[in-house]
């Protein structure tokens, strides 16, 4: 069938009314197309169970990861929970493959610096150092304005960040000088590290900006790179955790545990006997 472009639109709409994040809702709309496509003349609306169970069974099939799987999961059950109101959370339950746990890459403070210094755009340097300093997402650091930043007491408040909270995170006084060369003479509501034509900046020239440093210092690096060092190094200047999975605005606690794994000082501190 050709693809209904009244079926992705509505679709859009109501994550968007639901207040779902733009990358969510496009992750979302990717994994509908996908649908759609492998279902062939079906329309969604007159999909089976058994076809929704096929599709999901076609991806674990196919060795995808669990991340992928869930974020398909996430979309169908938008579309037939929430949309058609025809299925419940019992007809997506299926075996999954298991989560898959890989150590966030962290870089050493030198490293941290190396890469900033290998920024000479002002504006652009202190987009990097803000990643780290504050334990930032990229869409936290391009959603960030003028009025979120509170010098005197060194913070930065995150307005609806990941899953829709509101949070307070940490600035560094090395940033300070920055910040106010940044913030003079603009009002409150405007972004905080804007474009060269003074708008909202987008979250790929944030990655590029990252990208090229990395390559030109050898350092293999991304923007969440910067936020999972963020976390790591609080962790090994002795921040209790609970404190770290505030300030990174995590839901779950086990996801802020990660970072116990990656270096762990007194395991570090092992020598082999050979």
């Amino acid at each position: 069938m050709s693809l209904s472009s009244g079926l992705f639109d509505r679709f859009v709409q109501e994550l968007r009314l639901r207040n779902y994040r733009p990358n969510t809702i496009r992750t979302y709309r990717s994994a509908l197309l996908g649908y759609v496509r492998w279902l062939g003349p079906v329309h969604p609306r007159d999909a089976s169970l058994e076809h929704l169970q096929g599709y999901l069974l076609f991806l674990l099939d196919g060795g995808r990861s669990r991340s992928m799987v869930d974020q398909v999961l996430s979309s169908l059950k938008f579309l037939y929970i929430s949309l058609y109101k025809r299925h419940t959370e019992a007809d997506f339950d299926i075996p999954r493959p298991r989560r898959e746990f890989t150590l966030p890459n962290v870089l050493t403070r030198e490293q941290v610096l190396a890469l900033a210094d290998a920024v000479p755009n002002r504006r652009h340097r202190l987009a990097v150092l803000l990643l780290y300093a504050a334990g930032l997402r990229v869409s936290e650091l391009v959603s960030a304005n003028v009025g979120d930043v509170d010098l005197g007491a060194l913070a930065l408040h995150i307005r609806c960040g990941k899953g829709a909270q509101d949070r307070i995170t940490v600035l560094s006084a090395r940033l300070e000088e920055d910040l106010r060369w940044i913030s003079s003479d603009r009002p409150v509501g405007a972004p905080l590290i804007p474009n060269r034509e003074g708008e909202r900046w987008s979250a790929r020239s944030v990655q590029h900006v990252v990208e090229r440093a990395a390559a030109q210092t050898g350092v293999r690096a991304s923007c969440h790179t910067l936020r999972h060092s963020f976390a790591t190094h609080l962790l090994e200047d002795g921040t209790d955790i609970r404190f770290i999975q505030t300030l990174l605005g995590h839901a779950r606690l086990e996801t802020t545990t990660r970072y116990t794994h990656v270096r762990n000082a007194a395991v570090m501190r092992i020598r082999s006997p050979l």
